[in-house]
């Protein structure tokens, strides 16, 4: 459908171009982040993490994204139409290329929409609500719902598109299989339309990304990045204050004051998206890693316990430093879904034993639990206190903390290898439905759903109102489904929600930054001055 150069052709020139951007250095303002890990994939369909996603959204793009103001606007898509209740088409922004110079059409889309379907794709949740889908032009895209969508836009938010030539030339059709830990080319190189391109991937050490210059785009004044990831916070802390790097994300808090009061150096903050729980397995017959008998997770009374035990606030106080707000539920209050009547179970030790009790564990259990440590906003930390916690009422937990590298190899589909663990859901779309598809409905991976409930819990009559608020178009009655489907899910204590993190960055003073409560780190927005 669309005409190429060859690609060896494509590649020298592009190198080229690389190569005359960066020996001006000089001129160019180099942008040096830091975070405490890195991207587990430059495979834009492998892995639905969001700093990977928002990572690789500096390179690769999609349909429709936010702006500065957090709208949902076009990117490929230059426009769009709804022609009926069920039937949209995308008119695609005209002379894009990718960073090999290989022009972008509507069969690349296609491609990767075929791609995030496939079985080893994370990403299919996106398309769940798509009967089909086809290129009518080289610029226009038809989409297909199985029933009315009332967020097909947000839906699309997370879906990147890749070349199709690009892919098939380098055995890059299907993602790669994270979790039994693939290797191929699309895993460690990446060609995306997006305002930056990498120059050069070591993973855990250092990537390079040089400014797009065919970009179609605005691009602030950054036209190096240069990205390194260092997971030890004392070292990350001093390297921002000395000068070495630009921009730390998370900025630990306990060196929140120190960076307030240096000289050339600033914090900036504000309310994140992303909320943090602790799950339980409630699918296994026998829970794994632990000497108990059976699964006492399959009884609510015990789930019920252990919410109890766990002092949120506790850990927002001393662990966060206040850093973080309570939650009630599995969404933060300013996603759609958001349910103000529900509140967190009490932190109350004798209530909390005496449901054991009842269930039948008066002198509690042993168990193993799964925590990341250089993932989310002292995470580690988090897991020692919940471990200290349930201590006191009798349940003795055996912490495996890991880097995340290891982490969630282990505990996604299709093992889902834990039975008790840490971890936190962003929803791109702001909408609880996406929360529902991915992390509470009931497991379904052929049809796109549950890929992220690693606890398996499953509330039938919450999956009905769901479904049908997927497809209702009147946005209060809709608003009223799901605020009722989020009761049920805590009501059964699906998990066990902590607390909603607040994004903390530490950057030199002459750093102009973006942040969106998704934790999305936009490049293109970013200044040095």
């Amino acid at each position: 459908m669309k005409t190429k150069m060859s690609k060896t052709l494509i590649r020298l020139i592009s190198t080229c171009a690389i190569t005359i951007g960066l020996s001006g250095a000089a001129q160019a303002e180099i942008l040096r982040v830091a975070s405490q890990g890195d991207a587990s994939s430059l495979d834009p369909h492998s892995h639905n993490e969001s700093f990977t996603n928002y990572f690789l959204a500096n390179v690769y793009e999609g349909l429709v994204a936010r702006d500065v103001n957090f709208e949902i606007t076009g990117q490929l898509a230059e426009s769009w139409e709804q022609i009926d209740a069920n039937t949209w088409h995308f008119k695609l922004r005209p002379n894009v290329t990718f960073h090999d110079g290989a022009a972008f059409a509507a069969d690349d889309v296609v491609f990767s929409m075929t791609r995030a379907l496939a079985e080893t794709s994370n990403f299919k949740h996106v398309l769940a609500s798509v009967d089909s889908f086809r290129a009518i032009d080289d610029l226009t895209v038809e989409i297909i719902t199985k029933a009315p969508n009332p967020i097909l836009l947000n839906d699309l938010l997370d879906l990147m598109i890749l070349d199709k030539d690009w892919a098939e030339a380098n055995g890059a059709q299907e993602p790669i299989n994270l979790q039994a830990e693939e290797k191929s080319f699309s895993a460690t190189n990446a060609n995306g339309t997006g305002p930056y391109q990498i120059v050069s991937r070591a993973q855990g050490e250092r990537t390079t990304m040089a400014v797009n210059e065919a970009y179609w785009g605005e691009i602030g004044n950054v036209t190096e990045v240069d990205f390194t990831p260092i997971n030890n916070a004392a070292t990350l802390v001093s390297a921002l204050l000395s000068g070495e790097v630009d921009v730390v994300m998370p900025l630990p808090l306990q060196d929140i004051a120190r960076v307030e009061s240096a000289e050339g150096a600033k914090v900036v903050s504000s309310a994140e998206a992303r909320t943090m729980y602790i799950g339980m397995d409630q699918w296994r017959d026998q829970i794994i890693e632990s000497p108990v008998e059976g699964n006492p997770f399959l009884d609510l009374r015990v789930r019920q316990a252990f919410a109890h035990a766990i002092d949120a606030q506790a850990i927002i106080d001393r662990v966060m430093q206040g850093q973080a707000t309570l939650v009630s539920q599995y969404v933060m209050d300013k996603v759609n879904g958001f349910n103000p009547d529900l509140k967190q179970l009490e932190y109350n030790i004798e209530t909390a034993k005496s449901l054991l009790a009842e269930a039948g564990y008066p002198d509690g259990f042993e168990l193993t639990m799964d925590c990341s440590t250089d993932r989310y906003v002292n995470d580690g930390q988090i897991c020692q206190a919940v471990v200290s916690l349930l201590a006191r009422v009798n349940i003795k937990v055996n912490l495996i903390a890991q880097s995340k590298a290891q982490f969630f190899p282990k505990v996604v589909a299709p093992e889902f290898g834990t039975s008790f663990f840490l971890l936190s859901w962003t929803p791109s779309t702001m909408d609880s439905l996406n929360v529902f598809q991915n992390v509470l409905g009931t497991r379904d991976l052929e049809g796109g759903t549950g890929a992220w409930n690693i606890s398996g819990c499953s509330v039938p009559e919450a999956d009905a109102i769901v479904a049908k608020a997927a497809t209702t178009m009147d946005p209060e009655a809709r608003e009223a489904m799901l605020q009722h489907a989020m009761q049920l899910m805590v009501d059964d204590v699906c998990l066990i929600p902590l607390h909603a993190q607040q994004l903390v960055w530490g950057t030199g003073a002459n750093i102009e930054a973006v942040q969106h409560p998704t934790s999305e780190f936009p490049l293109e927005l970013f200044n040095v001055n």
